[in-house]
């Protein structure tokens, strides 16, 4: 599993625009893995590679956009700061 993680964060980024102003940060994550998983063919028993890149993907932006301060335990801790 840790190469579909390291082999997700090497393809191109994934352009992450809200299908709607206020959606909900957990839609988006949603709405993301879904995209992924399109992208990669829709394999059958994988859902938490997607998932985990839609988490990684979203979270980089909010740090882009000066949304969330990043901090050295955020990876341990992810869904604290996406969700709250």
């Amino acid at each position: 599993m840790r190469n579909e993680f390291a082999e997700m964060d090497r393809q191109q980024p994934v352009e992450l625009i809200p299908d709607f102003p206020y959606e909900d940060r957990h839609e988006f994550v949603e709405t993301l893995a879904y995209k992924l998983w399109e992208k990669r063919g829709r394999p059958s028993g994988s859902p938490d590679v997607d998932w985990v890149a839609a988490e990684r993907a979203v979270y980089s932006s909010l740090v882009a956009s000066g949304l969330i301060t990043p901090s050295a335990t955020d990876m341990q801790h992810l869904e604290e700061k996406l969700y709250r």
